[in-house]
């Protein structure tokens, strides 16, 4: 999946990508924010707000870890990252070149002024973009030819095969010995990205208005999320804290965005995301419970999920019109119409 970003006239547009990087959306004013921790959950009014006009008011680049990770991959380089420091899928691939350590340039970009370069190379405006150089000159060591791909999962696969010197790049992301290992990995990436994502939204995107109330999209969203920890409870082979045990991996990237994001719903919606935390709560599903909490735990302390994360207080920003179910993005229009997410 990749985020679609609706860009205006082809004449607004920057003539350049640098100064498109350049030129902030309005700057969220932090310091008028109080924690989130002491900040009171938003009550969303049964009156649905209509669908709102483009949001100017998302900071215009990456903050905090994910600031300093974006600035030390600035220069120039043939294999070109384009994304969004809010979009999840645009944090999948980034982790994977983190984990990785690929050499790569990540660019920016301004969701309402578009570089024409970037549209050149992708009309669509898609985020992720990647940049892939196909074709170099044997004799000068130049770029002759550079490609686009998109797609999140298929851009991490990508980078997972086309940089597979362990030496230089580290181990796998699927499992390479076994055919049936890999197969069962893709399994349940599928499940995360047509069941866990999709669930995710309807959830941040509840409001008393819709035909479906938020007791019920808690208890799918459960439902998704055990599911993937009995995958794991299961495999006694992989004791944990990773879908592969000790052995991070291309299922753990698919959902780490969107682990990193649960904060959202509880800060946004009553009863938060309501996983049980004590024993009796838990219940039969005591188990279950543990090993999701500790592949959580896990996921969201990994380094390479850190630096490709801005501050939390530029998240609350950003999720607030989906919070409210009035975001122009396609996932959120997506979601609003019942249909597959882009």
């Amino acid at each position: 999946m990749s985020f679609i970003l609706r860009s205006p006239a082809l004449s607004k547009l920057p003539r350049t990508l640098n100064s498109s990087i350049k030129t902030p959306f309005r700057q969220l004013n932090s310091t008028s924010l109080p924690p989130i921790q002491n900040r009171p959950k938003r009550n969303m009014s049964s009156k649905t707000s209509k669908p709102a006009a483009v949001d100017t008011s998302l900071q215009g680049s990456p903050t905090g870890a994910a600031a300093s990770f974006a600035s030390s991959h600035s220069s120039d380089h043939p294999l070109k990252l384009y994304g969004g420091w809010f979009c999840p899928f645009v944090q999948r691939v980034w982790i994977t070149l983190a984990e990785k350590n690929i050499p790569h340039q990540y660019i920016e970009i301004n969701p309402y002024h578009k570089a024409p370069e970037f549209l050149a190379l992708n009309p669509r405006g898609l985020v992720p973009t990647l940049a892939v150089p196909t074709v170099t000159d044997p004799k000068t060591g130049k770029v002759k030819e550079v490609k686009p791909l998109y797609e999140s999962l298929v851009l991490c696969e990508y980078l997972d095969e086309a940089y597979a010197d362990p030496n230089q790049y580290g181990e796998r992301l699927l499992p390479q010995e076994d055919a049936y290992e890999r197969a069962r990995c893709r399994l349940w990436i599928d499940h995360i990205s047509s069941r866990i994502v999709p669930s995710f939204y309807r959830f941040i995107q509840h409001t008393p208005d819709k035909a479906y109330t938020i007791e019920e999209i808690r208890a799918e969203f459960h439902g998704h999320l055990k599911a993937f920890a009995k995958e794991m409870l299961s495999c006694l082979s992989y004791p944990g804290p990773f879908f592969l045990g000790n052995k991070f991996s291309l299922v753990d990237i698919m959902l780490a965005p969107w682990a990193k994001r649960l904060f959202l719903i509880d800060h946004y919606k009553p009863g938060g995301v309501g996983i049980p935390s004590t024993k009796e709560q838990r219940g039969e599903d005591e188990e279950v419970w543990k090993r999701w909490e500790e592949w959580y735990n896990a996921v969201v302390q990994r380094e390479s999920v850190k630096k490709t994360w801005s501050d939390d207080e530029q998240y609350v920003g950003a999720y607030k019109r989906y919070a409210e179910d009035t975001t122009q993005s396609e996932v959120g229009k997506a979601t609003r119409s019942g249909r597959s997410l882009p």
